[in-house]
């Protein structure tokens, strides 16, 4: 949990001792490049435009900066702010910045965090910022020098920090370059400039992304010459590639029944920390047979989670009962698992309630990863056996985000919820869930502009028991942090609580 309000002055300033000092000598490595297998690519390689994970997985910290950073514990620091103040009344932050340039050899000045930041406020901006809520607490943003920017709230803001670390936070220079299309986007997309220790040098669509030192970086430049990200799906051929030797790391063990190979073997290190991200069964509260309550609530009595743990994690996971983690990047969790324990009798009572005495069909959308498709198995068997019917709907991501997240096309969905404090997505009946609730999101807006730690937890917590009352979704696990990676790379995060897989401290012994 966040110090008072009167510690961030004391607390920034302490803070940024050791990760905003400037030095031109990076580590040595014994190995210039690092593969690393991940499993998902990113839909577009502009951080500001999509709120597809992998963009900022690949990108953030790496390519782009943002003010601050998230390390792998979910640890504010800095970044390009090598410190900032807050004003008492906890509504005025003014952020001191580095010298720096981008990648495009223009300097950072206050004027590009101005202009990133009014971007991702607009709401006319195309493409829109994936969390342009991030912003909902920000009054203004002003320029006070070239390295100095005050940032004014409306009220303190408990997320405002923790979300200026996240991937659509990242700053991007005042001089980006628009296309000649109507409406005009930004050349982001397919070239991102950032100022990070890595520049981008070529995607290759389907299978690689490719990116190289930047030999001026403002920062300790990284020990590693060259980061390539390999795109592998299966869970099977990612671990089959790393023991081939043609990638150094898995970023995300997507087949935990393979650990084994791994474990005895001294060549590797199997790094397992905090649960991060939520995995669960996605209704749409707006229309179809899951707008019922007792329909969702049906659906929630009918799951066993410890299913889902075994069968798609192998243990590696804990089960949760609403949308939070417990994990210190969530301080306002609370244990809700007991609140819809398996219960087929009581579920096909609350079908029949419904008017489906007989049963009923879902469409579940699944995307290929390991956890969408074989907990669309699961959750179809599960089901069956209180009488739905699931018809599955087996979508690549990018028509899962055209049908699903932006047209709302779809009965259930399986997906993992991996950006940390996003709670704030049941105050939006416009996501892509539907969930229509002015009391929750009046109560996330006091939630967020609570100053007192205790009354702010308490806030929260009534939501947490709000969205599980009324059934959303069907929260069904936090999945264990796993990696695996070749046992003389160090400087890879342990943790994964941060948005980014950061490779600046990497290097090879």
């Amino acid at each position: 949990m966040r110090p008072a309000v009167g510690l961030w002055a004391v607390v920034a300033l302490f803070a940024c001792s050791g990760t905003a000092t400037p030095s031109s000598s990076p580590k040595a490595s014994s190995k210039s490049t690092i593969v690393v297998g991940v499993t998902q690519e990113p839909t577009t390689l502009d951080v500001t435009a999509q709120a597809t994970a992998a963009i900022a997985e690949d990108l953030r910290d790496n390519v782009y900066e943002g003010l601050v950073r998230t390390d792998p514990t979910g640890k504010i620091v800095p970044q390009l702010a090598r410190s900032w103040d807050l004003s008492p009344d906890g509504k005025v932050y003014t952020f001191h910045l580095v010298t720096a340039r981008f990648h495009d050899g223009s300097p950072f000045t206050a004027d590009d965090v101005k202009f990133s930041y009014d971007r991702a406020m607009d709401l006319s901006t195309v493409p829109a910022n994936p969390h342009v809520d991030y912003w909902a607490p920000v009054q203004g943003v002003d320029v006070v020098d070239a390295h100095t920017v005050k940032v004014a709230l409306k009220q303190f803001s408990d997320g405002f920090l923790f979300h200026m670390g996240q991937g659509s936070a990242a700053i991007i220079p005042k001089s980006t370059h628009l296309t000649t299309t109507t409406p005009p986007v930004t050349s982001l997309a397919t070239n991102p400039v950032g100022t990070g220790p890595f520049k981008f040098e070529s995607w290759n669509r389907g299978a690689s992304l490719t990116l190289v030192r930047n030999e001026s970086y403002w920062g300790t430049k990284a020990p590693l010459q060259k980061v390539i990200f390999k795109y592998i799906t299966d869970p099977n051929a990612m671990n089959n590639a790393l023991l081939a030797g043609d990638i150094d790391v898995v970023s995300g063990v997507t087949g935990p029944e393979q650990l084994g190979s791994f474990t005895n073997n001294t060549s590797f290190k199997v790094l397992e920390g905090k649960p991060t991200g939520k995995i669960l069964v996605a209704m749409n509260n707006a229309a179809g047979p899951t707008k019922d309550i007792r329909v969702r609530q049906a659906v929630s009595y009918a799951i066993d989670r410890k299913a889902f743990i075994d069968g798609i994690q192998q243990g590696h996971a804990v089960p949760i009962g609403s949308h939070a983690v417990p994990n210190d990047s969530e301080p306002y969790y609370i244990d809700l698992t007991g609140l819809y324990k398996q219960d087929k009798a009581k579920a096909r009572q609350l079908l029949s309630e419904a008017g489906y005495p007989n049963g009923l069909t879902l469409r579940a959308s699944l995307i290929p990863f390991a956890y969408a498709r074989r907990g669309g198995d699961i959750l179809a068997s599960q089901l069956a056996e209180v009488g739905i019917r699931v018809q599955p709907q087996n979508v690549e991501f990018p028509l899962w985000l055209d049908q699903t997240f932006t047209k709302h096309n779809y009965d259930l969905t399986i997906i993992n919820h991996v950006e940390p404090r996003d709670i704030g997505n049941y105050g939006n009946p416009k996501y892509y869930w539907g969930y229509d609730n002015p009391q929750v999101a009046q109560l996330l807006k006091q939630a967020d502009a609570e100053q007192d730690q205790t009354k702010r937890s308490d806030l929260y917590a009534q939501v947490e028991r709000q969205i599980a009352n009324d059934a959303v979704n069907a929260w069904i696990m936090s999945p264990d942090s796993l990696a695996v990676i070749k046992s003389n790379l160090h400087g890879y995060p342990q943790s994964r609580v941060s948005p980014s897989i950061y490779l600046g401290a990497a290097y090879f012994s």
